[in-house]
Parts: structure tokens; C-alpha cells; sequence
């Protein structure tokens, strides 16, 4: 009896976390100790795990951050500035301005408060919103004196939306660089641990745990593999499609 082998380094990002995820949990059940491990993975695969899990979680600075907050209170500022100013002219003397302002708050209801909505919603509402007052609505904004405020909020929308897509790209380019180092290292001292619970599991005489291990983690491996199998079938259905 030995573990099955699997292509680690096929796996997508998530399932392959997950996967050492349950490696890690088992060896610690069954106990690194009896397993013949203790040493290697608590020394370098543990770090190494640690390591990949931060890259998970953390979420890493840029120096565009800052940038982007920057923006985005600019942009709320905006929103709200707009949506105050055309509620005071609901109560200017002049009738059509009055009437204006009518049409525009109908628009700026629908979309309601855009600058308590999550960013990425943000951006594509204000898109929208803007849309439609710089189109059906131009000469209402005008009377109402919202067009400079207007055409101010779409030079910001349009900063805002590239400044998050360049850090999209920095971050992902520093992401992927360590995440694949860090893929690779653990998978190495995985397979080095499992060669060494395959040979124990030969040579000694007391090797319940081991086989019991093997067992159940086969189990898990067999899981991941039929996991790979189906989303190598869509893909090569979509490929043939």
C-alpha cells in the first residue's frame, strides 16, 4: 500500500491550497511523529503552508492605493454634491428650472446614494448615471447648473477605473510570481514526504498508522483527481465548441 501520486502542479490555485489544506490537517490527526515526518514537516513543509496561506489572505499595499482612496472620496463627493444641489432646485422660482430639476432627481433616485455602494458598483452606477444625464437630460443639467459637476464626474470615474485596474495588474503580476515559487517548493517537500511514508509503510513491522493514513489520504487524492478530470473535460469541450 502507498499513496497515490497527483499532479499538484496542475491544480488550480484554490484547490490546490485546499488540497495541502487536508494533507496538513491529516498528518497533525494521525500524528507527524508516527508517520515518520515530524522533523521535515514541521521544519520546512509548516512554513512553507504558512507562507502560501498568507498569500491568500493578505491584501498587499501598493502605492497606488492611496491613489485610489483619493478618487473615491473625490467621487463621492461628487455624487452627493450633485444629488444636494438638484434637491435645492426642486425650490427654485423659476418654473422650467423647477421642472428640471424634477426630471434630473428622477434619475438620481433611481440610482440612489452611489457613493455607499461597494466600488466595483460604484463605477459602473456613476457610468450609467451619467449616461443618461449627459444624454436625454443635457439641457436639464445645464438649467440647473450641474453640467461642469457632471463632466468633472465622469474624468474622475474614468481615473478611478484605471488607477484600479493598473493595481489589478501589478498586484497580479506580484501574486502570481510568488505564489508559483511558493506552489513549487511545497509541492517538492510534499513529495519528499510522501516517499517517506511509502517507505516506511514497506519496512516497518508496526505500520497500522501508516497503512490507516494512507488510506484515508488515498481517498482525498482520489477526490482531487476527479475534481481535475471534470474541469479538464469542460475545458476541452469548450475548446471543441
Amino acid at each position: 500500500m502507498k499513496i497515490e501520486t497527483i499532479a499538484t502542479s496542475m491544480m488550480r490555485n484554490d484547490a490546490h491550497f485546499q488540497f495541502h489544506t487536508e494533507f496538513k490537517d491529516l498528518v497533525i490527526k494521525f500524528d507527524a511523529d508516527k508517520l515518520k515526518i515530524k522533523s521535515q514537516f514541521e521544519g520546512t513543509y509548516l512554513p512553507l503552508y504558512e507562507q502560501l496561506d498568507e498569500i491568500f489572505k493578505k491584501i498587499r499595499k501598493s502605492a497606488l492605493t492611496e491613489k485610489i482612496q483619493e478618487a473615491d472620496a473625490l467621487r463621492d463627493n461628487m455624487c452627493i454634491g450633485i444629488n444636494e444641489i438638484s434637491k435645492t432646485y426642486l425650490r427654485h422660482f423659476d418654473a422650467e428650472v423647477c421642472d428640471a430639476a424634477k426630471r434630473v432627481r428622477v434619475i438620481v433616485d433611481t440610482y440612489g446614494n452611489i457613493a455607499r455602494k461597494p466600488l466595483n458598483e460604484q463605477t459602473s452606477a456613476v457610468y450609467n448615471l451619467l449616461q443618461e444625464l449627459q444624454g436625454k437630460y443635457k439641457e436639464d443639467i445645464k438649467k440647473i447648473g450641474l453640467e461642469e459637476w457632471v463632466n468633472q464626474l465622469q474624468i474622475t470615474n474614468q481615473q478611478f477605473d484605471t488607477l484600479v485596474k493598473d493595481r489589478y495588474d501589478e498586484e497580479a503580476a506580484k501574486t502570481d510570481a510568488v505564489m508559483k515559487a511558493v506552489r513549487k517548493e511545497l509541492d517538492t517537500v510534499y513529495k519528499n514526504l510522501c516517499d517517506i511514508i511509502n517507505v516506511f509503510a514497506m519496512i516497518e513491522s508496526d505500520k497500522e498508522v501508516l497503512e490507516s493514513f494512507i488510506k484515508t489520504f488515498n481517498i482525498i487524492i482520489a477526490k482531487y483527481a476527479a475534481i481535475m478530470a471534470q474541469q479538464a473535460g469542460k475545458k476541452q469541450g469548450k475548446k471543441n465548441d
